[in-house]
């Protein structure tokens, strides 16, 4: 897919599409992306459903604003009624609790700017946090320090939301597709603000975290039809900033995207050893030292860690917890990536994509809460499809709910109350990854979800590889 793509189309023929195949997030190409959703006629308008990127989505978005004054107005008043509050608590919050991983970054910077020790320094007490990146994403955060606190809190927070806001609007196109264009930019607004009061969302606002960041630079790279740098660069350096992006290249790799998967993987070693030469020191420690230290993220058997090692750590500690960790591990890896392969090959990337960067949360070591915000807006939008399947809304309003609640915080309550509670609570305090694995069964087997009768259809199917 890198420069010129190939379009692969299939002559028009009388099929029974699933519910999916008509109505998977048109970003990965699924079939009559382009056709409006739900559409039962003879003839389908397929001008050219892969031509949806980012620009275009922009486009398209300010279009819908200017055609829709009024559905724009009360969307933007949904969003500081609904959102409003909440990133004022953030931005506002007690200095010591306000957007402590955005103030881990700037010190990175700071120390670059400064020349001090990379990872020597600890942020001001009380969180006394060390930086754990590579040592590039001091180089990324160098612009951070040159700005005050509250300017990199602000410009951080709303390119935060704006991000969100992309990923939603990808998520969640067919959907929104259901609705007249007048209506299309409340919608969106509702949709965003119901994402970002989830639970992932909640903490990736109130630490200042990059991790929206980094899935949206791995969709970029997945999901476009064309790209105007080298398909594979975005995952390469999302990988060079922090390691667990990185899932994606054997991803490129099983989708017959294998030059994607080079340049991404010559991406990331080369932005590493460029980094190394300019920053010897620094980098000579984190490859040899710091990486293989866990215990800098934080308490890796504490509740924010939903990760299978996390679960494993506060069950069965020791040598046998580990070695089950990396067998389940493996399994996990091995179903999510033949599902999320099927689902790309498929024509449905949006799925692709979100199985891997769900799986990339339970494989990594260390997954906090907030490092799921990317991917549990996309996977609740891709389980939604249009909304006209009753199954999948239930189990994709039942997902906005479940990632909504505190349930690992209050598993942890719960399991310190009384010794006959404690198995119950344990369970309920790995509920998010519990969540998590039944999300990548769910859209792994998305097909068993979409068994409905639809009349046939004359359809285009478009594949681009």
């Amino acid at each position: 897919m890198d420069g010129i793509d190939r379009f692969k189309v299939v002559t028009p023929q009388l099929v029974e599409p699933s519910l999916e195949s008509t109505l998977d997030s048109p970003v990965g190409g699924g079939a009559a992306a382009d056709s409006e959703v739900g559409a039962h006629n003879s003839r389908w308008s397929l001008p050219h459903p892969h031509v949806w990127h980012g620009p275009g989505l922009l486009r398209r978005a300010t279009h819908g604003a200017r055609q829709a004054p009024l559905a724009t107005v009360l969307g933007v008043l949904v969003l500081l009624a609904v959102v409003g509050p909440l990133l004022w608590l953030r931005l506002y919050a007690k200095p010591d609790l306000r957007m402590v991983d955005l103030a881990v970054y700037r010190a990175a910077g700071e120390s670059l700017a400064h020349g001090r020790p990379l990872y020597g320094y600890l942020t001001p007490v009380p969180q006394l946090l060390p930086f754990t990146y590579p040592p590039f994403s001091a180089i990324v955060a160098l612009p951070l320090s040159f700005l005050s606190s509250q300017a990199a809190n602000w410009v951080w927070t709303l390119g935060t939301l704006f991000v969100l806001g992309w990923l939603v609007m990808v998520g969640f196109r067919p959907f929104v597709r259901r609705f007249p264009a007048k209506y299309r930019p409340l919608v969106l607004s509702a949709l965003l603000a119901a994402m970002a009061w989830t639970l992932p969302m909640r903490d990736c606002f109130r630490f200042g975290q990059v991790g929206v960041f980094l899935a949206a630079l791995c969709a970029l790279d997945c999901v476009l039809p064309k790209t105007r740098w080298p398909r594979g660069m975005l995952i390469g350096l999302a990988a060079a900033v922090k390691l667990v992006p990185g899932v994606f290249i054997p991803y490129l790799w099983l989708t017959n995207r294998k030059r994607a998967a080079v340049v991404a993987t010559l991406w990331f070693v080369g932005v590493s050893i460029a980094t190394a030469i300019a920053m010897p020191q620094a980098s000579k420690q984190y490859w040899t030292s710091t990486l293989f230290n866990s215990n800098r993220l934080g308490d890796n058997a504490g509740t924010s860690n939903q990760s299978l090692r996390g679960a494993f750590l506060r069950a069965l500690p020791g040598n046998l917890g580990s070695a089950l960790w990396v067998i389940v591990v493996l399994i996990v890896a091995i179903a999510a990536y033949r599902w999320a392969r099927d689902a790309s090959l498929s024509g449905y990337e949006v799925r692709g994509l979100t199985i891997v960067g769900l799986l990339s949360v339970l494989a990594s070591p260390v997954s906090w809460i907030h490092h799921l915000a990317g991917w549990i807006p996309l996977a609740i939008g891709v389980l939604l499809g249009d909304g006209r399947n009753r199954r999948r809304s239930w189990y994709a309003f039942a997902g906005a709910v479940f990632f909504t609640l505190e349930l690992p915080w209050w598993g942890n309550t719960v399991a310190h109350k009384a010794a006959y509670l404690h198995v119950p609570g344990r369970l309920l305090q790995d509920a998010f990854m519990f969540g998590v694995l039944f999300a990548v069964w769910l859209l792994g087997r998305m097909e068993s979800l979409s068994k409905v009768r639809m009349s046939a259809t004359r359809e285009a199917v478009v594949v681009s590889r």
